[in-house]
């Protein structure tokens, strides 16, 4: 009953915007773990390039999953755009994975703020790799270390204050 709550006071103030889940998905399996091994997935960017399990093998990765109507998303996406020109260690790889809406939808919402979209970006075709990861709300940052391990899974705005993220770059800066 709390977590039901919780998740209707989120969504009240804002911070998440929910995703159904497709069919077979129950409740229980709705989030990566954190501590888990990364499933394996493949995308590819807007640009051509090809991404997967075996490509990242070695690097850390933020994956940002997130749909164009999502409003919590459209305030994100610009603070990511400057953390990747200004602050991201250099090892970290940072992919964004549209989802939750057609690909007409999201090239043009990519290509009316390409200044915000500095970092590859990938359309998820059939939510694969959303489902894969357990993704049900935008937006969702699934953070994976170098050693394909998720450390985190953060669900709304706020991942650039969030302490572990925070925690996990100084890691990378050594």
């Amino acid at each position: 009953m709390r977590r039901i709550a919780v998740s209707v006071l989120a969504l009240s103030i804002g911070v998440l915007s929910p995703i159904e889940p497709g069919p077979g998905i129950g409740e229980e399996a709705m989030a990566a773990v954190a501590g888990s091994a990364a499933p394996v997935f493949e995308l590819v960017t807007f640009a051509g390039e090809a991404y997967n399990n075996a490509s990242l093998k070695g690097q850390p990765v933020l994956l940002v999953f997130w749909a164009p109507w999502c409003k919590v998303c459209q305030r994100e996406l610009p603070l990511m755009g400057e953390f990747y020109r200004h602050d991201k260690p250099e090892p970290l790889r940072v992919i964004s994975v549209g989802f939750a809406d057609t690909r007409t939808n999201f090239e043009a919402f990519v290509k009316a703020r390409s200044h915000d979209f500095v970092f590859p970006t990938a359309y998820d075709e059939d939510r694969w790799v959303a489902q894969a990861f357990k993704i049900n709300a935008t937006p969702t940052y699934v953070l994976v270390d170098a050693r394909g391990q998720i450390v985190l899974v953060h669900r709304g705005g706020g991942l650039l204050q969030n302490r572990q993220f925070r925690e996990f770059l100084s890691t990378l800066k050594g």
